[in-house]
């Protein structure tokens, strides 16, 4: 293992992990970072798709599934604080609205190429967009 644990450390919440010394505990820490990153951009997709159907603009529903992450990470958070067993963090805070960012980055990408499939094999059979 510590052949491909890089030589870093990570400061979070009153703790160091030394990748090199802690090598199970730096991949866990990874590892619980990295889903809240996915289940947050999931969220964010998720919370985007439920305005799909109202007639705001786009950037505006984005800005709303934005608002509604970083209040569940916020409420999360504030859960979390009167825990005796978890810790709570303002800079849970900020990685989960970032992997809720990520999630609207991709989906609108993803959407964008797809439209734009779609119009181009449209094109090619000769149709009317």
């Amino acid at each position: 293992m510590l052949s491909v644990v890089p030589e870093m450390t990570i400061h979070y919440h009153h703790s160091t992990i030394e990748a090199r010394k802690q090598p199970f505990e730096f991949v866990e820490f990874l590892f619980r970072k990295g889903s809240h990153l996915f289940m947050y951009a999931m969220l964010a997709v998720c919370a985007f798709f439920a305005l799909v159907q109202t007639r705001w603009k786009l950037g505006f529903k984005i800005l709303l599934a934005i608002v509604y992450v970083i209040g569940i990470a916020s409420a999360d958070e504030w859960n979390q604080a009167g825990s005796v067993e978890r810790t709570s963090a303002m800079q849970d805070i900020v990685l989960d609205s970032i992997g809720g960012f990520l999630g609207l980055v991709v989906l609108i990408l993803g959407m964008a190429v797809f439209c734009k499939i779609k119009r181009n094999s449209t094109l090619r059979r000769g149709e009317v967009p």
